[in-house]
């Protein structure tokens, strides 16, 4: 226990101590003018090799913002799991929760950015994941917030549970996957906040108020949809159906890629910080607005004293 424990006595940070669980990628990312019409040779004025995954992304997100982030989750013992590793203690991440899993790949995505921002991702899981121990909860102790995403499920399930049972903070990044397990993990969290695909996903065919509902209704305190350039939906379980809305910042975007991951860290910092619904909320919105204003990833989003600027400067 004294390896986990110690390690946050040792930063240099003061922010919050956050937990994330899940997935860690290897983003091979590509700029083009546009999106071809049909399938054809498209040149790239721009390549880049970057972390990404969505609790990796989020963890360098976080410790930007000053928290003190711990990463649980796994990746292979090939290369790519090694840069991995590399650049998340690089950038001020905690991996002593991050598996290297012996004979397994890691996840490798090929990321296409559009002049506009706008990205498509292919994505390799590998098996790094499905094939990890047990997660320890010993890395959990002392945490103020915990953060999962659905890729690894008996992981995010394992801490959902830890933090429940301890009263600590818990936040579900909602992104696209099956439909059961986004119920499963949004009945244990206490936000669970979607992508608008991800919502889709939860609950196919129902419009926004009935979807955000229905992640009530399973066991969710706070139910969120990010729309990206149209703003942020939510519904807390004790407003009685009403839904709130906080519209985007005006920003032109670059690169969108990984600005998702920078609202749910930036949000869950601000939780941990005490912040109400709707302050936190613009908080995440703000650090994910920077983050598409600028290319290369969310080593490249905001820290701190740039949020906390932004924010003073905004309507």
């Amino acid at each position: 226990m004294s390896e986990f424990v110690d390690n946050w006595a040792v930063s240099d940070r003061m922010g919050p101590r956050m937990c994330t669980v899940g997935h860690a990628a290897v983003d091979h990312c590509f700029d083009i003018a546009e999106f071809p019409a049909q399938p054809t040779k498209t040149p790239a004025h721009r390549y880049r090799m970057i972390s990404g995954g969505m609790a990796s992304n989020a963890s360098i997100a976080a410790a930007r913002l000053g928290a003190r982030v711990r990463l649980h989750g796994a990746v292979g013992d090939d290369e790519a799991g090694a840069f991995l590793h590399g650049r998340l203690c690089n950038n001020g991440v905690d991996c002593t929760g991050l598996q290297r899993v012996p004979g397994a790949s890691s996840s490798i995505s090929a990321v296409v950015i559009d002049a506009h921002g706008e990205r498509q991702i292919f994505n390799s899981r590998g098996d790094a994941l499905a094939r990890a121990g047990a997660l320890d909860t010993r890395g959990f102790e002392g945490a103020d917030v915990v953060m999962v995403d659905p890729r690894w499920m008996r992981g995010a399930t394992q801490a959902l549970h830890w933090a429940r049972a301890n009263g600590v903070l818990s936040v579900l990044d909602g992104d696209i996957s099956p439909q059961a397990d986004l119920q499963v993990l949004s009945a244990l969290a206490d936000w669970s906040v979607f992508s608008e695909s991800g919502l889709a996903a939860f609950a196919p065919g129902l419009a926004l108020p009935a979807a955000l509902q229905l992640a009530i209704a399973a066991g969710t305190q706070v139910a969120v949809v990010t729309l990206g350039q149209r703003g942020v939906y939510w519904l807390r379980a004790s407003q009685a159906g009403e839904v709130q809305f906080l519209p985007s910042f005006p920003i032109k975007a670059v690169d969108t890629n990984g600005a998702g991951d920078v609202f749910h860290a930036a949000l869950a910092i601000a939780l941990a910080d005490g912040l109400g619904d709707r302050a936190a909320i613009r908080f995440g919105a703000a650090a994910a607005a920077i983050k598409c204003q600028r290319a290369g990833g969310v080593v490249n989003g905001p820290d701190r004293a740039e949020l906390d600027a932004f924010l003073a400067a905004a309507p």
